[in-house]
């Protein structure tokens, strides 16, 4: 037991001195400078909470509610500038792709029986610019702390996002902003606005950052993005009537948007929604998420202690 005791506080001192005591140093006229830049890239995986999908069961709210069968790839390149390791702000433009479907949950008996009826799909590619600030909490609670090897941060910011919302029909892509599936825009729908394809996101989350040997950093990040749209999967509202596609699109946009707003005759041959049934929940904006691993190259950092 005694022997035990001692490994334990062994490995603890060792671990202490490698998380502690990363001091940088002058190098003979040449100082560190207050603000270091950094240029990196990530790569990791994305994911959202829309109309579309969730679990079985009723609707929940947050994570409880995402499919994560649904994850797709993400990218992106950024620079930042840190000041005194207390601050960072961050530029980043990112690429990815999102999905879902209604029939994940699978077909149940549950309350997600409708949205496996409902049988709604998308996919979007998504390229994103975003200005970020990174806050080093332990850093700015402890201005004498030693600079460790892992450093945990809280991460904010705003940014726009370019999205194009498609579903699959006869193996081919379709747009959907362009076919109007829920009247937006139509005379008849006042309240139903046309959705552009840049959007406003306001990312918040955490991270941690790896001093991988003064010159590379490494970080893991989970961002969760705030939108201001609820178009992210051309699902918000409401069915609205078939008929009225053919008086704004021409014959063959009319026939893509009837098929395309109301696919529950292909899991129910000859079902339809009527008029005014609820399609979606406006009531919640879409939201999307990343985890991605970071690398970045630090300039103007001089020798390592």
């Amino acid at each position: 037991m005694k022997c035990l005791y001692g490994s334990c506080l062994v490995i603890g001192q060792l671990f202490c001195q490698i998380l502690c005591c990363q001091v940088y140093l002058s190098d003979g006229n040449k100082t560190e400078p207050e603000l270091l830049w950094e240029l990196g890239g990530a790569a990791g995986a994305m994911n959202c909470l829309t109309d579309i999908g969730g679990h079985a069961g009723a609707g929940k709210k947050f994570i409880k509610d995402i499919n994560w069968n649904q994850e797709q790839w993400c990218g992106s390149i950024f620079i930042s500038a840190t000041w005194h390791y207390l601050f960072a702000l961050q530029l980043e433009a990112g690429l990815g792709r999102l999905s879902g479907s209604d029939l994940v949950p699978g077909n149940n008996t549950g309350s997600a029986r409708n949205r496996y009826l409902r049988n709604l799909k998308f996919n979007t590619t998504m390229a994103e610019l975003a200005l970020l600030c990174e806050i080093y909490p332990l850093m700015i609670t402890d201005r004498d702390r030693d600079l460790s090897l892992l450093s945990p941060y809280l991460i904010a910011g705003v940014g726009f996002f370019k999205y194009t919302p498609r579903a699959w029909l006869n193996n081919v892509w379709v747009d959907l902003r362009s076919l109007h599936t829920e009247g937006e825009g139509f005379k008849e729908y006042p309240s139903s606005k046309p959705y552009g394809p840049v959007a406003w996101c306001v990312p918040v989350g955490a991270g941690i950052k790896y001093d991988a040997g003064g010159l590379i950093n490494l970080r893991f990040e989970i961002l969760y993005r705030f939108t201001g749209t609820d178009y992210l999967d051309d699902a918000s509202s409401r069915y609205i009537d078939p008929v009225l596609f053919g008086r704004y699109l021409s014959p063959a946009q009319s026939l893509l948007a009837s098929r395309l707003a109301d696919r529950s005759a292909e899991i129910v041959p000859g079902a339809t929604h009527a008029a005014n049934d609820l399609r979606g929940n406006p009531a919640n904006r879409d939201a999307y998420f990343t985890c991605t691993l970071k690398a970045s190259i630090v300039l103007g950092r001089v020798q390592r202690k």
